[in-house]
C-alpha cells in the first residue's frame, strides 16, 4: 500500500480559506451539513469530541448549539487557527494523531462527530479503533464521507479495490490544497467501524444537486444525471 503523508499544516492558510467561504455561506448551502445536523439531534450539554476537526468549522457550530466541544486534529497550524477563532475559549482544541491511543478521554464522550475526515487518514482502523474507546457505552458517532463508489464515478480511480493508494483531491489541488484521500471501500469502512465497537444505526445518502460542484470533463455522469458524492454514518456504542 502507498502511504503518503497528509500535510495539512503545510496548506493551513489556504485550507481556513476555502473553509471560511464555506461557512461565510451559510449551512444551508452545505449539501451536508443540514442533514448533518438533523441526525445529531440536540447537543446542548453533550459532552462532544470534533474528531480531525480542522480549523473548527464544525466545531463552532456544534458550541453554537450547546455542546461542550474537544476539537482535536493532528495539524499543529490548523489548531491554532481553530483557536484564533474561538477567541472566548469556549472550544477546547487539541493537537493530536487519532489514529493512536487517547487514554486521557477513555469512554469519555457523549457524541463524537468527524467530517470529511475518515478519507484522508491511512491508518482509518486506529482512528476508528480510538473513537470506539473515548466514546462512553451508548455513544453516538456520526461520520460524513466523500462516497468510495463516487469516486470511480468521478473519474479520479479506476480500481474501486485499490485500498489503500493514495490519489489527489484534483479540486483542491487546484485552490492550493495539495492533500490527498486513501482509497477504501465502503466495507472496509463498516468492518473497521464494528471492529471498533460500534453499530451501525443509519446511512444517509446526500444528494449533489446539479452545479453545487464544478463538473469535471472526466465525470463519468452525463449532465443531468444524479449520484451520491457523500454519506453519513451513524453508529452507536451499545451500553454494557
Amino acid at each position: 500500500m502507498e502511504h503518503k503523508s497528509n500535510r495539512y499544516d503545510d496548506f493551513a492558510s489556504q485550507y481556513a480559506e476555502l473553509v471560511a467561504a464555506r461557512e461565510e455561506a451559510g449551512i444551508e448551502h452545505d449539501p451536508i451539513m443540514p442533514r448533518f445536523l438533523t441526525l445529531l439531534g440536540d447537543v446542548s450539554g453533550l459532552l462532544t469530541l470534533d474528531a480531525g476537526c480542522g480549523e473548527g468549522y464544525v466545531s463552532r457550530i456544534l458550541a453554537r448549539h450547546g455542546a461542550q466541544v474537544t476539537g482535536i486534529d493532528i495539524a499543529a497550524s490548523l489548531i491554532e487557527i481553530a483557536r484564533a477563532k474561538d477567541p472566548a475559549g469556549s472550544i477546547v482544541y487539541q493537537v493530536a494523531d487519532l489514529s493512536q491511543p487517547l487514554p486521557a478521554y477513555q469512554s469519555y464522550f457523549d457524541l463524537i462527530v468527524s467530517h470529511l475526515v475518515l478519507n484522508d487518514v491511512y491508518d482509518y482502523q486506529g482512528f476508528l479503533t480510538t473513537l470506539g474507546a473515548v466514546a462512553k457505552p451508548g455513544g453516538h458517532l456520526v461520520l460524513s464521507l466523500n462516497t468510495p463508489y463516487s469516486y470511480v464515478v468521478r473519474g479520479h480511480i479506476t480500481n474501486y479495490f485499490e485500498s489503500g493508494k493514495a490519489f489527489s483531491y484534483r479540486g483542491m489541488a487546484e485552490a492550493g490544497v495539495k492533500v490527498h484521500f486513501y482509497q477504501r471501500t465502503l466495507e472496509e469502512y463498516l468492518e473497521a467501524s464494528v471492529s471498533a465497537g460500534f453499530q451501525l444505526q443509519h446511512l444517509l445518502d446526500i444528494p449533489t444537486p446539479e452545479g453545487t460542484f464544478t463538473r469535471r470533463s472526466d465525470t463519468l455522469l452525463p449532465v443531468g444525471y444524479q449520484f451520491p458524492f457523500f454519506m453519513i454514518l451513524s453508529l452507536r456504542k451499545p451500553c454494557v
